[in-house]
């Protein structure tokens, strides 16, 4: 329960996810349901709507965010942990993840996966315009079809194999993606990879949160050298002092010179670092069409069955100018041409042999990175030396405070 004051039609608050408050109408406290105070507010308050590219200028109008407030506000950071096969995590502190969010120091990050938490996300996306649920359902819409729980960090694998979410080390790559969620497998049956789904999710967020498509404008640049494996092999953890915020610090060292590593959300190196897998989406050809299937689940697949819609047979490293979005608010890139200051400012690979996606870009991309930067260009069995993956649990964990964590 909270309490929230109604103005000439504006909630001027910091709301949670229940769905019942109270009320300040006309000097009077009222209960009520988040149904009535619909009726009250109208729903364009409670579900702000966006469109996309109504033209070439990255920005767009954002109405009121509350709705991305109160979704941003049950995300954050976590550390989580396996014990006698049952999966734990606690809150870190918002503002500095060296704590728990009980107040107590984190003995050693290296004994955890820093997570990030992913509550279900709702919308109902038509054309190029999305409404916004967020933690609450609209009729009509969907939710994005993502893990709960995301690394904060690009996967980490140990000499024995098994993938992490921590700071500290650089990120592991030349696997294939088959490989990564097998690395993440061995954490338990539940974890896996970071997916489509949680791409049109963060994306959506994004768009709704700052009303700009240009990720690098507005959040940060990441990394940009041409001695990308420089950059890839610098430790990660370096946007720790955000929190659970979006941003990016400054990072020098004698090779790279000054450096910008990004966390968005609390997911740190979305973009700039290095590529990474996405499951969740594969691509084939019939005849001349070339087409994308979209499959749910913790796996890795190339023959999943799933919904399907046609997507672009050729791309080059060209800025997009234009999404699928529609119904389901489909991140996947359909048209090219722009630039970096135009429409998404971020590149696009594509090819009538690519089977599989991974999203980011590496430092060499310089301004085609981002957070909408996409390429779909290689084979199933592809790996690479740019290319990496982010963990993901699948499953529901036991929430304790950090103190209790530490005692396990």
């Amino acid at each position: 329960i909270m309490a929230v004051k109604l103005t000439e039609k504006k909630l001027v608050t910091s709301m949670t996810a229940d769905q019942t408050f109270v009320v300040e109408v006309g000097g009077a406290l009222r209960r009520l349901k988040l149904g009535d105070l619909q009726k009250m507010v109208g729903n364009e308050l409670f579900y702000p709507t966006i469109t996309l590219e109504q033209s070439s200028n990255p920005q767009f109008d954002l109405p009121t965010p509350f709705m991305a407030n109160m979704y941003r506000q049950q995300m954050g950071g976590y550390m989580m942990k396996t014990v006698g096969g049952v999966v734990y995590a606690a809150k870190l502190d918002a503002g500095n993840w060296d704590y728990f969010a009980d107040g107590s120091k984190v003995d050693d990050a290296a004994k955890y996966e820093t997570m990030g938490r992913v509550p279900d996300c709702h919308f109902k996306g038509e054309g190029k315009t999305m409404q916004f649920g967020g933690l609450f359902p609209i009729a009509g819409g969907h939710k994005f079809d993502s893990p709960n729980w995301v690394g904060a960090y690009e996967m980490f694998v140990d000499s024995s194999g098994v993938g992490h979410s921590r700071p500290g080390v650089a990120p592991s790559r030349s696997k294939t993606m088959t490989d990564f969620w097998d690395c993440a497998q061995k954490l338990g049956s539940n974890f896996g990879l970071a997916n489509y789904g949680f791409q049109c999710l963060i994306e959506a967020l994004y768009q709704v949160s700052f009303g700009n498509l240009n990720s690098q404008a507005v959040i940060g640049s990441g990394f940009q050298s041409s001695s990308w494996e420089a950059c890839r092999d610098v430790p990660m953890g370096k946007c720790i002092s955000l929190g659970d915020g979006s941003g990016n610090v400054l990072y020098n060292d004698a090779t790279l010179g000054n450096q910008y590593p990004v966390k968005l959300f609390g997911f740190e190196d979305l973009w700039g670092k290095l590529w990474e897998f996405r499951p969740g989406i594969r691509f084939y050809m019939d005849g001349g069409t070339r087409y994308a299937v979209v499959y749910s689940g913790n796996q890795v697949s190339n023959t999943a069955n799933g919904r399907k819609f046609t997507i672009p047979s050729s791309a080059n490293g060209e800025y997009i100018t234009r999404k699928t979005l529609g119904a389901y608010w489909d991140a996947f890139p359909q048209a090219v041409g722009g630039g970096d200051t135009t429409y998404y400012c971020d590149g696009f690979w594509a090819s009538t042999s690519g089977e599989l996606l991974f999203v980011g870009g590496r430092a060499s991309d310089g301004s085609l990175c981002g957070l909408s930067s996409a390429d779909s260009n290689f084979g199933f069995s592809f790996s690479w030396s740019s290319i990496g993956a982010r963990l993901a649990f699948y499953g529901n964990p036991i929430i304790v405070s950090g103190s209790e964590l530490m005692a396990m």
